[in-house]
Formats: C-alpha cells, structure tokens, sequence
C-alpha cells in the first residue's frame, strides 16, 4: 500500500517553486474519533471523511481526479459503496467540475448546504467574486501549478461552478443541510454555513477534534491566509467571527498543505492589498 503521501497528482513544479508553503500533499489526519484523507487534485484539494459507517468526500475539482479519489477509496481499505454522499464546499468550478461524475460513478447522492440547494434546483449561477479581487486569481493560477482543464472538464464540465453554468447535476439530491446541523452518520461533524468567498459557501466542523474542512475561506500559500478573494466582505467577516468562536486545531484548505497546531486561527495572516 502506498504512502499516503503519494496520493494524488505529481506536485507542479511551478508550485513547489512560487508558493511558500508548497503544493498540497496527500496526508490522512486522525484525531479524537475525527480521520480526514487530503487527496490533491487538479485544481483543489479533495477530501474524504471517514466514519464506521461510511465515506463523505468533499470537492471535486477535475473530471480527471475521479481516478485519483477511487484509488484513495481504494488505500482506505474500503469499497466505492461506502461512500454516502458527495459534496461541494462551494460552487466554483474549480471545486465542482468533478463532482457529479464522481458521484455518479460511486452511485453517491450529492449533499448541500441550503444555499448552494436553493442555487442548483433553482437554476441560478452562482455568484463569483467581484471584478476588483479577480486579479488575485491571476498570479494564483502558477502558484497551483497553472493547471489546464482536460478535455473531459471542457466536453461537459463547463457547465459547472461558472457564471454561465447552471449546475445540472445528474446524481440524486440529498435533502439540504440546513446551518449547523449534524452530518448523519458521521458523529461529532456538523455543518455551518461560511459565506464570504461564495455565498453558499460552507464549514465541516468536528468540535472534540477542532477539524476545521472549509474549502476557500482559508488558503495556504504563505502558510495559512483568510482568503482575500470575496463575494461579499460583511458576509466574510462574520464567516471569521465564527471560526474564532470554534475550537479549532486543524484546517483543510481548498488549496494548499494543512495548517494546523496551537493558535491555529489566530495564526492566519489578512494580506495586505498588494498581495496575491
């Protein structure tokens, strides 16, 4: 069985070289009845949460990371059948683009928060970042590794997480899980909306462990950072308010390594305007 580092594609060299805290890295984290397995992916980092009972994977970027994430079903030890849903921590593409494939291919439903629910079955695009932050996703692109959609993402992707895509996924619905509900079957995580980079943005938040699953509301570049990409700054702020208010020891970043230990929250840096 291989390490759990290898999981995932070759770490981009562009990455390894521009960002600070370096590319993700396949890792499984256990932890106070909490085990996370960080996959990394195309465009973000996938993650699966494992319970007795069965898997819940969140993001999934690439149509191409589909094989990525059975083979990490597979190092788990477990089968595709014990996963019990799949799930978006937003709706941006470069979270999404994989997803219903995936959950299609595990014969997984798909689970929302209420908003990104009200989003989907109601046919709306969602809302992306104003055009004053979009510079700051020009020189984040290389520090990822300038990853390119393959031709899978294009033939039927761009549907997904773009202003134009209406998100019409084929894999069944899970009723919404409305704010700060439990995650049936997978005791001690609960779900707490996070708006701020999007709207239906959400948190997966294991208290006894202080995990802390929160898609693009923290990044790790510069070795862990409040997202400066935003929707909606009031939304942002009370998104942080949060966070502080959890215990936390542990987060899973969208997009680069854990960040973990004492003072975790504290510890992230607000980025100066002039900063990527």
């Amino acid at each position: 069985m291989r390490d759990a580092a290898r999981l995932g594609v070759r770490k981009p060299l562009l990455a390894r070289w521009l960002a600070p805290a370096g590319p993700a890295e396949g890792r499984r984290v256990t932890r106070a009845g909490a085990d996370v397995l960080a996959v990394p992916g195309r465009y973000c980092v996938t993650y699966i949460l494992v319970a007795p009972g069965g898997l819940g994977i969140v993001d999934a970027g690439s149509q191409a990371d589909v094989p990525l994430i059975l083979e990490a079903i597979e190092w788990l030890g477990r089968s595709p059948g014990d996963v019990r849903w799949v799930m978006p921590s937003h709706l941006h593409f470069d979270h999404v683009m994989g997803l219903d494939a995936l959950a299609r291919r595990l014969g997984a439903p798909i689970a929302l928060g209420t908003v990104a629910h009200a989003t989907v079955t109601g046919g709306r695009a969602p809302r992306f970042p104003a055009w004053p932050y979009l510079w700051r996703a020009v020189p984040t692109w290389p520090m990822q590794g300038m990853p390119f959609p393959p031709r899978e993402d294009w033939r039927e992707g761009l549907d997904f997480g773009f202003p134009w895509g209406r998100n019409r996924f084929r894999a069944p619905l899970l009723p919404p899980i409305a704010h700060g509900a439990p995650l049936p079957g997978f005791p001690g995580w609960r779900l707490w909306d996070g708006p701020g980079h999007a709207d239906d943005a959400i948190l997966l938040h294991h208290e006894e462990a202080g995990f802390l699953v929160c898609g693009d509301t923290v990044r790790n570049f510069f070795g862990g950072e409040w997202n400066p990409l935003l929707c909606d700054r009031v939304d942002e702020r009370l998104t942080r308010a949060l966070i502080r208010s959890l215990h936390v020891t542990a987060i899973f970043p969208g997009h680069g390594p854990i960040v973990e230990g004492s003072g975790v929250v504290e510890r992230l840096r607000r980025l100066p305007p002039w900063m990527p």
